[in-house]
């Protein structure tokens, strides 16, 4: 599949089936494990996540037994599970509204994880594992909206360290929420003292005051900040105890250091303490959550939101994190100030970053 047709957002109901006879991934959903094992998390506008466990030859649809999912054109069997060798696939059972996997219909079809499955009119993402801890309340920290997968795997963690008085750095693309959350992390230490704030990315370089012993340091953008200023912060740092600092870094610390962008002694400050925030690609089922948020702070109706516009939404890439999607529903929209939301206006914004890393010679390489 290329990703031309990956990235369809408007594709006619009409559209004949698509048969798969080979699997993408040599990845196995059979396997069962402590958090939960595998299936399906049901995502929408007008309701929190939901998920289904799935095992292999189970039936799927509004009467199903093995896996119960309701929606608009979910038929009472709508699709059959079955794990192969070499992975997990899906089945229509003749619907009408059929099975749509990242956008085709598909009679048959291999399925992986984080793929954007669609029954009828009913969206949901297919999880390999740790199926329970998607399930659960959606909760709210400052401006930052996520459910609760995301609170286990990098909220939780971050807030424990700061807690603690560890210093931890906290790494992301984009628009991903790493400097609100750092910002937040800092307000947990106001009790112990000041907090210095050293913006690596503004306009102008990073003064820092003479003779500043902050408690606590939060340096944005760490791996854009200039040698000098990260050399007075170690300094800081090593006079005094009781000392943290909360960093971002727009790429992993380790590469940063590597790069020359972070000295390695002010990497060794963090003690190997660093949590990845994952782009909205990789936490899809956050996605439903944070349009809600977007469309109440803009006064956008949600019952203008299509299913085609939100399984586009869901399925785009976002390379510009939460700020591009939110400029995307603005751009919507504006284009349709009354009725609907639809597609085709924002449709050049509904992007992927390339999944194959590109064969880059070593660093040594002397050419």
């Amino acid at each position: 599949m290329n990703e031309q047709t990956a990235l369809r957002v408007d594709v006619a109901e009409t559209a004949a089936p698509v048969l798969q006879k080979e699997y993408r991934s040599g990845v196995h959903a059979k396997r069962q494990d402590d958090d939960g094992g595998w299936g399906l998390v049901l995502i929408g506008l007008d309701a929190p996540p939901r998920i289904v466990s799935l095992m292999d030859g189970a039936v799927i649809g509004s009467a199903a037994r093995d896996g119960r999912i309701e929606g608009q054109g979910v038929a009472p069997e709508h699709a059959k599970i079955s794990v192969r060798s070499d992975g997990c696939y899906i089945e229509d059972m003749d619907t009408h509204d059929g099975t749509w996997v990242n956008g085709v219909r598909a009679r048959r079809i291999g399925v992986m994880h984080g793929d954007v499955v669609r029954l009828g009119q009913q969206l949901a993402i297919f999880v390999e594992r740790h199926l329970a801890l998607y399930d659960g309340a959606p909760s709210r920290l400052g401006s930052l909206v996520f459910g609760p997968k995301q609170r286990k795997d990098w909220i939780d963690p971050v807030m424990k360290l700061v807690q603690a008085g560890s210093s931890v750095c906290i790494e992301g693309a984009p628009g991903v929420g790493k400097r609100t959350l750092a910002r937040l992390a800092a307000a947990v230490r106001e009790g112990l003292g000041e907090t210095l704030v050293v913006d690596g990315s503004a306009e102008t370089k990073p003064v820092i005051p003479p003779g500043a012993r902050p408690m606590t340091w939060l340096v944005l953008e760490a791996d854009r900040l200039p040698r000098p200023q990260q050399l007075e912060i170690a300094h800081s740092v090593g006079r005094s105890s009781g000392v943290s600092i909360i960093a971002t870094t727009g790429q992993p610390l380790d590469r940063a250091a590597g790069d020359g962008r972070v000295a390695p002694w002010f990497a060794s400050l963090f003690s190997g303490k660093r949590v990845t925030i994952p782009t909205l690609e990789m936490r899809r089922e956050d996605v439903p959550l944070i349009v809600s948020d977007i469309a109440e702070r803009n006064a956008i109706g949600l019952d203008r939101f299509t299913p085609q516009l939100l399984e586009a939404l869901v399925r785009a890439g976002w390379p510009g994190g939460v700020p591009q999607l939110e400029s995307a529903i603005v751009t919507a929209a504006q284009a349709s100030p009354d009725g609907p939301l639809s597609v085709t206006p924002i449709a050049g914004s509904l992007s992927r970053g390339p999944r194959v890393k590109p064969n880059l010679p070593p660093a040594t390489d002397p050419s």
